[in-house]
């Protein structure tokens, strides 16, 4: 074997290591990132509407400098609290960066007289945290406009570890349904705030009829079986439709 045949060959060779997250992470593929912060003290209106001037043209061009696409915001009232979640795609190079490139941005930096980091956020030195990935499922093929949404719930802290088992074995048929359902790019964070675990999903819909898909979705037999197992682990914030409640849209 020839030096040029040796190199190829390695070049080849899969990316492994012992957790799933971390072979996905050295694989070179694009990652998906979910940053949070909570809005100051009377100033949540006045963030929301800076926030909305962050996917004008200008500011996309600097995200992409940072790696940083798809740029999407949304707040939820949580604990008396108005907290905000930037959800986003990143090809950087190291995943541990994407808050850093997010704050590189000047107009991110603009935002600090309306924004105050999770307490988290303060030992790495950041304003935003970048909170768990902890599942991702490709899906559906893409679409140049999807619909975006964002969902929230809670976890059960004595279910923790049953819930982070599941998601890292997730059934086939559970994914099969995410294409069959036109769902694109799903991936689950976890953040604690206070005592308490909450759980966020970011999701592309690429397909034309919502109902009928939703519907779907819950006839069949893969998703009502795992959701038995999942709905248990989760603690639903008071106005959730079911398990989940929807976060709030600042951008489109």
């Amino acid at each position: 074997m020839n030096g040029l045949t040796t190199v190829l060959a390695l070049i080849a060779l899969p990316v492994f290591a012992f957790s799933p997250y971390e072979s996905y992470l050295l694989s070179g593929q694009q990652t998906h990132v979910a940053l949070i912060a909570v809005a100051k003290e009377g100033k949540a209106d006045e963030l929301t509407i800076a926030l909305k001037t962050l996917n004008e043209k200008n500011a996309t061009k600097a995200f992409k400098k940072a790696d940083i696409s798809n740029v999407r915001f949304y707040s939820k009232k949580l604990q008396a609290k108005t907290w905000v979640l930037v959800y986003f795609d990143y090809d950087g190079d190291r995943y541990l960066d994407a808050a850093k490139d997010f704050e590189s941005v000047k107009a991110v930096q603009a935002l600090d007289e309306l924004v105050g980091p999770h307490p988290r956020a303060r030992q790495y030195g950041a304003t935003w945290l970048q909170t768990e990935w902890i599942n991702y499922i490709h899906g559906a093929k893409p679409i140049d406009e999807p619909s975006r949404f964002a969902m929230v719930t809670r976890v059960k802290p004595e279910k923790e570890q049953e819930y982070r088992t599941l998601h890292q074995t997730v059934w086939p048929g559970v994914t099969d349904q995410m294409v069959r359902g036109n769902y694109h790019d799903f991936s689950i964070f976890f953040v604690e705030i206070g005592d308490e675990l909450f759980e966020f999903f970011h999701v592309e819909y690429v397909g034309t009829d919502s109902t009928k898909d939703a519907e779907a979705n819950k006839a069949d037999p893969f998703n009502q079986r795992w959701w038995k197992l999942t709905d248990a682990c989760q603690d639903p914030l008071p106005d959730a439709d079911g398990v989940w409640s929807m976060m709030d849209k600042i951008s489109e």
